[in-house]
């Protein structure tokens, strides 16, 4: 905070989330904000969904439970692929392989794309705590790099149109990784 009466309404951290981005026009936007803001995020992983056996079972059970562990580790390592395998150049979205700064309003990085104030841009997170939710929202760049710069320009998008569920989601992560920073320093000063 600079103390010239700016107030944040959300907390912010900076961690390593992927996230994918990719500029959108004015009816696209219009297109997209009510499927978003009236769909929550997508999970990619539902282990609450497996029963666990208690105590003796059969063998059918047993088999039941084995392949619900396998859907699984098979969902988490279509995740991770996905995640590790995709290119800036593939499907019109530029992924981000660097430190995020994020927040419930929105979210600063670095990066190679020449985007400018006021752009429109779509924006898919997923954020790197079981069950791995994927959030994806619709964004203004508030600010960007000069584009007479050359290389990698910090980029600043608020977030305009998020489903509440998305943003509750992404608001008890930040708490998560700020219980932690404040846990980890606690434990250095001791």
């Amino acid at each position: 905070m600079n103390g010239e009466g700016e107030r944040r309404e959300f907390f912010r951290v900076t961690d390593r989330i992927p996230l994918e981005f990719r500029p959108v026009s004015r009816d696209e936007f219009a297109r997209l904000e009510d499927v978003i803001r009236y769909n929550s995020t997508q999970v990619v992983d539902r282990l609450h969904e497996i029963y666990f056996l208690e105590g003796q079972g059969e063998l059918k059970e047993a088999t039941d439970q084995i392949h619900e562990y396998m859907r699984t580790i098979n969902r988490k390592l279509d995740l991770i692929i996905e995640i590790l395998g995709r290119s800036s150049a593939g499907d019109g979205y530029t992924a981000v392989k660097t430190d995020v700064n994020i927040s419930g309003a929105g979210v600063q990085f670095v990066s190679e794309s020449a985007l400018k104030e006021g752009d429109l841009v779509e924006l898919r997170i997923i954020i790197p705590v079981f069950p791995y939710p994927r959030i994806t929202c619709l964004c203004e760049v508030v600010r960007a790099g000069k584009s007479d710069d050359a290389g990698p320009r910090r980029c600043a998008l608020k977030f305009i149109v998020i489903n509440e569920k998305d943003r509750d989601v992404l608001i008890n992560y930040v708490f998560l990784k700020e219980r932690q920073y404040l846990r980890q320093k606690k434990e250095t000063t001791s």
